[in-house]
């Protein structure tokens, strides 16, 4: 019998790697996670929870609660891991600190959507502020779990 070794792009299924670092040799502490697609938000996040399930790998507690801010989710969620666990960052673009509103959030998900290519000049520098401006605003939290990931990698 021959063995056989499929491969799936994340796009077509999850679009976003977290797959790709559950393996068991990959040792991944920490997953700094930009939410910039054209799914709900938290899908890829809770798809990606849900197959590690399945083939039981190691994948932080994401309580469905937060699926009641998908429509308005904040800007930075920490979801921590344990022992074996990573933890993840997840930093959805549109949010409630650049947004007022939900609908806000959906006019800017339809306006930014990656199926409209190509972007000009414009909309790019538009993007391009607003995920620097994510990562401005939460420095503090992506520090703190990059330092707690480090203390816990020291003791491992």
């Amino acid at each position: 019998m021959k063995e056989r070794f499929c491969l799936m792009d994340a796009g077509l299924w999850i679009n976003a790697p977290y797959l790709a670092f559950l393996g068991d040799n990959r040792d991944i502490d920490l997953m700094i996670a930009p939410d910039y697609g054209a799914r709900n938000m938290f899908e890829t996040l809770t798809l990606a929870r849900d197959y590690a399930a399945d083939v039981k790998k190691p994948f932080p507690e994401i309580d469905d609660k937060i699926l009641k801010e998908r429509d308005w989710p904040k800007d930075c969620y920490v979801f921590e891991g344990k022992e074996k666990e990573p933890t993840i960052v997840y930093m959805p673009l549109f949010n409630r600190r650049n947004c007022k509103d939900a609908e806000e959030v959906k006019a800017k998900m339809d306006q930014f959507s990656t199926f409209q290519f190509p972007y000009n000049k414009e909309k790019i520098e538009s993007l391009l502020e607003t995920v620097n401006a994510n990562v401005k605003n939460n420095k503090g939290t992506l520090l703190k779990e990059i330092n707690k990931v480090g203390h816990r990698r020291e003791k491992k």
